[in-house]
């Protein structure tokens, strides 16, 4: 099986997407990434990261959030964070002590396969709607008072009222 080039493969998702951004290719470390900002969950500015090695076949999906996490809420944001991992069973979120980033990221071995601008597709479209889905809980605990638990509690009785209601009849 012959493998793709990922610069060709992340032109195939630009194109798809109908995305003008430009890659940064780095020949010398076999790696193509694309770096473009996304709106996630009403939050312009978010950075969706895709970078792609071409010698060990791995994919990287990091989508970082503009709000960083106060120092002073980091434990709280991880207790977060652990929850929200588990509840999800694709990807994970990450709080960096250093500079209070927030990110979700995917890392996907493509070895012995030959991916497409599909491929691509298939991890960002779901990276992107992960991170917009659980936005809320993040944002208040990084930014405000709530603890994991409060922000937890709210976001799961808004889920709920949003759910439609089950047939009493069945």
């Amino acid at each position: 099986m012959t493998q793709r080039n990922y610069e060709e493969v992340l032109e195939e998702f630009l194109a798809a997407r109908e995305w003008e951004d430009a890659l940064e290719v780095n020949e010398e470390e076999g790696k193509v990434v694309l770096s473009t900002s996304i709106t996630v969950s009403e939050q312009p500015g978010c950075r969706l990261i895709v970078e792609a090695f071409n010698e060990s076949r791995l994919v990287d999906v990091c989508i970082y959030y503009t709000l960083k996490c106060k120092s002073s809420k980091h434990a709280e944001m991880c207790v977060l964070l652990n929850e929200l991992n588990c509840r999800s069973n694709y990807g994970k979120f990450q709080c960096f002590r250093e500079g209070g980033h927030v990110r979700w990221m995917h890392r996907v071995d493509f070895d012995g396969s030959s991916p497409t601008g599909q491929s691509i597709e298939f991890i960002v479209g779901p990276a992107w709607n992960i991170a917009g889905h659980f936005a809320e809980p993040i944002a208040a605990v990084a930014l405000t008072k709530q603890t994991a638990v409060e922000a937890l509690k709210e976001f799961d009785e808004a889920q709920q009222n949003e759910s439609p209601a089950a047939p009493s009849d069945l």
